[in-house]
């Protein structure tokens, strides 16, 4: 074989081997994102048994939602900071959460406080205490526990591996992502809701008529939404999650006609899980005997300025 014939051959081998080693390189990727894909469905899965397995807990949450309105001659902040705190007992069917929202701008402190105990509700609202007529108390218990809803929420986003982390002395694997489309919709249709509460601008026809579609809209454009969660390796519970949303809001991304205008939402909010299994006390105070009976109210939980919660 004489030598130019011989260099061809070598480079041809030479290709060939780059290409082999190029295949090899994208099968491997593909294997391990395949595996990934595997280790966190069955991860969601352990996360779901866990959840369906749970006696008490407590949990502490911190958000810290921010407005901003401005047009042509408007220019308007709203910062407050929420801090909600909660213990559930499921097998005393029992529940107690407590919530602080402070006006950063003023000081201004809104206190909401409420009880699940012997199979009916009791809220406090500043020093003034009601109580709630359950007719499905199931239900109820099942909004005081929550645990098992952000896990449900988790199941329904597209997560990724984002390595490994210690969280008060307890090994986690941390997943990030977003939320599967039509649940996505309907959070970003929740921080939309709580955007007009304090709104100085009037609420949109298709939203007072609720005849919106957020499919309609250009507000998936203009939002993000990402979860962040920490889930124990030893028992697969879940330790903590982050929301961290943002949605401009104009006519344009509302795809209406009206007065030019801007709202910006953000809302960072966190909350960790704790004391799995721990005896807990949840008992109503005496206080709250000296209570008035109601049996419709506005869900205080969920007029909490800039919730996103499905």
């Amino acid at each position: 074989m004489n030598s130019k014939v011989h260099n061809i051959y070598r480079r041809q081998i030479m290709k060939f081997n780059k290409f082999l080693l190029l295949l090899i390189i994208v099968l491997a990727v593909l294997a391990v994102v395949s595996a990934q894909e595997a280790s966190i469905q069955q991860l969601k899965q352990m996360m779901e048994k866990s959840a369906e397995n749970l006696t008490t807990y407590t949990y502490s949450r911190s958000g810290e939602p921010k407005l901003l309105y401005t047009n042509n001659s408007l220019y308007k902040e709203y910062d407050v900071y929420k801090v909600t705190d909660g213990k559930v007992d499921l097998v005393n069917q029992s529940g107690w959460w407590d919530s602080k929202l402070t006006d950063e701008e003023n000081g201004d402190v809104l206190t909401w406080e409420g009880y699940f105990v012997n199979g009916s509700e009791y809220w406090r609202q500043g020093q003034n205490w009601n109580t709630f007529i359950a007719n499905n108390t199931s239900q109820v218990l099942q909004e005081y526990n929550e645990l098992p809803g952000e896990v449900a929420l988790i199941k329904y986003s597209n997560m990724e591996l984002s390595g490994s982390e210690r969280l008060q002395g307890i090994d986690t694997y941390k997943l990030v992502g977003s939320p599967i489309e039509s649940i996505y919709e309907g959070m970003i249709g929740l921080q939309l809701l709580a955007a007009y509460f304090p709104s100085p601008f009037p609420l949109p026809d298709k939203l007072k008529n609720r005849t919106l579609e957020i499919g309609d809209t250009n507000l998936i454009d203009s939002s993000s939404l990402v979860l962040t969660a920490w889930v124990s390796k030893n028992d697969s519970l879940l330790r903590r999650l982050d929301i961290n949303s943002s949605l401009t809001i104009t006519p344009k991304s509302l795809n209406i006609s009206s007065s030019d205008f801007r709202i910006v939402s953000t809302i960072n909010e966190s909350t960790v899980y704790d004391k799995f299994g721990y005896p807990l006390e949840i008992e109503l105070p005496k206080e709250a005997q000296n209570q008035s009976y109601r049996f419709n109210a506005t869900d205080w939980r969920w007029a909490l300025f800039g919730s996103v919660r499905p």
